[in-house]
């Protein structure tokens, strides 16, 4: 009797020690699991983010050059062509929200990129008159005579450029854990939509001819040889080129400093491509007038000039390749996030920038970006 007693009890006490040390084990996993696995588990799900960029633009530029250029001198020509350079620089907005299921490691994107640029500008050349002596028979020895009407180029313009991105895309984090608790490595397929728009008038004055030789003679009789040519021309153009298809981006990040559950530095980068499909839409329409001035003895003869181009509409089906890619930092708290880096996103054949006729032309943006996200 005492025997089996004692097997019940030495029983108990086994299944009591083996309970107590499976509790231990098991509270022991529990405070010492892998603190990824927490951070997954206690991270926010929806993440809105907002900032800004300031980008350089390498946007075409279509030179809007009338005939009478080939009689304007090189000076003259810069002042105007250069008054016709569009903006370098573009600033704009971005926003965008992100769903991170928990339990799961899918990521879902929705995000809107907008810029835009003015540019108004204002260039002048003139030729200096120069005085000029002739000698005469009468009177004093020599008379002076300096050009009232001097030759000259100048050019205005008002150039806005805007461009638009929309993108929705789902991604797969394969790389939660690998380079610290905050790191990431998030491949992503989904759509873009791009636009581009730019409107400009131009408006350019030139007198590229101006031969003035004022000669006196004994009496009353004077000679002119005065031969003179000033024009205007002016263009207006309206540009819009919109695009949609499928994209791909690899987006990381990973831990330079900072410790679990509290501020973390990481560095991030990522790539993007897309190759997009749509149309481009070009209106022009421009007009030069001329006057010319001859002059004769006492008498001067005037002719006019005038070309007044016919509104052009077009419109052709387009693909735009699309790459890009950024590098930068995040300040990284349990629930917000401070970025800051660098980007640049590449459009080929993405406008039309001809004038009479169609010419594919390419979109660059690159420059500094900030943002700031905070997580629910």
């Amino acid at each position: 009797m005492s025997e089996l007693t004692r097997n019940d009890l030495g029983q108990a006490q086994l299944r009591y020690v083996l309970l107590a040390n499976v509790s231990t084990l098991a509270m022991l996993g529990y405070l010492w699991a892998p603190s990824a696995a927490q951070a997954t588990a206690d991270r926010p799900t929806v993440w809105i983010e907002l900032g800004g960029q300031l980008e350089r633009s390498d946007a075409p530029q279509s030179i809007f050059s009338p005939k009478f250029f080939d009689l304007a001198s090189p000076n003259d020509i810069s002042a105007m062509v250069g008054s016709q350079r569009p903006s370098r620089y573009e600033i704009g907005g971005e926003g965008s929200i992100t769903i991170e299921p928990a339990g799961t490691s899918w990521v879902f994107t929705a995000s809107v990129r907008y810029g835009r640029s003015n540019a108004s500008r204002h260039l002048h050349h003139e030729t200096p008159g120069l005085p000029k002596q002739y000698f005469t028979l009468s009177g004093s020895p020599f008379v002076q005579y300096t050009p009232a009407a001097r030759e000259f180029g100048d050019g205005q313009t008002a150039r806005k450029d805007t461009h638009f991105v929309l993108d929705f895309k789902a991604g797969k984090d394969i790389g939660i854990g690998l380079l610290g608790s905050h790191s990431s490595s998030i491949f992503s397929v989904g759509m873009r939509f791009a636009q581009f728009t730019s409107k400009s008038d131009v408006t350019l004055h030139a007198r590229p001819v101006n031969d003035a030789n004022k000669k006196y003679y004994p009496g009353a009789y004077r000679v002119y040889t005065d031969h003179r040519r000033t024009y205007t021309a002016v263009l207006h153009t309206e540009r819009n080129s919109h695009a949609i298809g499928p994209s791909f981006s690899w987006d990381a990040s990973a831990e330079i400093a900072g410790t679990d559950n509290a501020t973390v530095l990481t560095f991030d980068w990522g790539i993007n491509a897309a190759i997009l499909f749509g149309r481009h839409f070009a209106k022009t329409q421009h007009q030069t007038k001329g006057r010319y001035l001859t002059g004769l003895l006492a008498e001067y003869t005037a002719a006019s000039y005038s070309y007044n181009g016919p509104p052009r509409t077009r419109s052709r089906t387009v693909t735009i390749p699309n790459v890009g890619g950024f590098a930068g930092l995040s300040l990284k708290f349990p629930n917000a996030k401070v970025s800051l880096g660098y980007r640049a996103d590449i459009y080929l054949n993405a406008t039309d920038s001809g004038i009479d006729s169609h010419q594919s032309s390419d979109q660059k943006f690159y420059g500094p970006f900030a943002a700031i996200s905070i997580g629910f």
